[in-house]
């Protein structure tokens, strides 16, 4: 088997957000089905070792050649976890939820063997890509997902995320009115009220 080369879970230092929190990447070569324009996320291989914001916040290496196995991600966070860890976040150099089976049963892992809360950061499309991911996620006992919409209108968002997958944007507000049902705590970025994903 390949080696990951990148790290697995690490820690993210900023004022701005909590220090008692153990981040998981499972993301293979920064993979993301959106390209933003004002993210710093390396696209790819080539750009391994260019600062970004993502690499040099977290003071490691980001790059795995390939997602690491269930086994692999519980070892590193068995390894890492702090007893004073109140959160557990999916969040790495591009888009967790391209693994969403595997991020269920991790969830699924975690919940079993540690009392801290789980968390996924998002770009929202996963509803094109897999089935009611929601209640996957819920499920498998997600406590929060924050989405990021980037963007009031679809024309703003596809000029500014850039998404491959056709649709993304309606599918994403739409993924969100999806988790607040199943019950997980959601948070959507930019100015968007989440009353108004009725008109979605």
């Amino acid at each position: 088997m390949n080696p990951l080369v990148g790290a697995i879970t690490y820690r993210f230092s900023s004022p701005a957000i909590p220090s008692k929190s153990l981040y998981v990447n499972l993301i293979s070569k920064y993979t993301c089905v959106n390209d933003c324009v004002f993210c710093s996320r390396p696209r790819g291989e080539n750009e391994r070792g260019k600062p970004n914001f993502y690499e040099t916040g977290a003071g490691v290496s980001l790059y795995l050649s390939r997602s690491p196995t269930i086994e692999e991600v519980m070892a590193s966070i068995s390894s890492n976890i702090r007893p004073d860890d109140e959160e557990l976040a999916f969040v790495g150099a591009g888009e967790p939820l391209v693994y969403l089976p595997k991020v269920c049963e991790i969830i699924r892992s975690i919940k079993k063997e540690h009392k801290v809360r789980v968390r996924v950061d998002t770009n929202g499309a996963v509803k094109l890509m897999f089935p009611d991911p929601a209640k996957s996620l819920a499920d498998a006992g997600l406590d929060e997902i924050r989405i990021s919409v980037n963007a009031l209108t679809e024309e703003e968002y596809n000029a500014m995320c850039r998404p491959s997958l056709d649709g993304t944007y309606r599918s994403m507000l739409s993924f969100v009115k999806d988790c607040i049902s199943e019950g997980i705590e959601t948070k959507a970025s930019e100015l968007l009220q989440l009353h108004e994903l009725a008109e979605a």
